[in-house]
């Protein structure tokens, strides 16, 4: 199985659990980060599975994400497809996959994940900690890293029947 895992990380969270997700799948993927675009020559056409996630920031997925899925959505619905996301309210996980993806990929998809979430104020601007401090509630740095959930996102994409 040749996996293409393509991803678009602000503050590192969603690179974190990406990491993660490589080594439950056996450490056989490679990587395509959407915001540094360090490798454009990648074609979607030589995988038979692709995995496509990334943060949620004031209720949106970042713009390289929903871009990424849009040019190339009759490809990614040829492939077996895994969906995640990352975002601090996981009471929301649901309306927040449904705005992220088109609903063509969501039915498509074999696999849908939530990952967790991490704020690091070290890594963010004034007005990022702002809303963070304001909508989460949150007032220092925190991490919580669904690990168990990438795993079982992992297994479920190995199995190939992740419905």
């Amino acid at each position: 199985m040749r996996t293409l895992i393509v991803y678009a990380t602000k503050y590192g969270c969603t690179e974190k659990a990406v990491n993660r997700l490589i080594d439950y799948l056996g450490g056989e993927a490679e990587l395509l980060n959407l915001v540094n675009m360090d490798k454009k020559d990648i074609l979607l056409e030589n995988y038979d599975t692709v995995v496509v996630g990334g943060s949620i920031y004031a209720g949106n997925i970042q713009k390289e994400v929903k871009q990424y899925c849009s040019e190339n959505i009759n490809t990614l619905l040829h492939k077996q497809l895994g969906l995640f996301i990352c975002c601090g309210f996981s009471e929301k996980v649901e309306e927040q996959l449904d705005n992220s993806f088109e609903n063509k990929l969501l039915k498509h998809a074999a696999v849908k994940g939530y990952f967790g979430y991490e704020f690091n104020f070290d890594r963010m601007n004034f007005m990022a900690k702002l809303m963070v401090k304001t909508l989460a509630k949150v007032k220092e740095s925190k991490s919580d890293i669904k690990d168990k959930n990438i795993e079982e996102f992992a297994e479920k994409l190995k199995g190939g029947n992740g419905k």
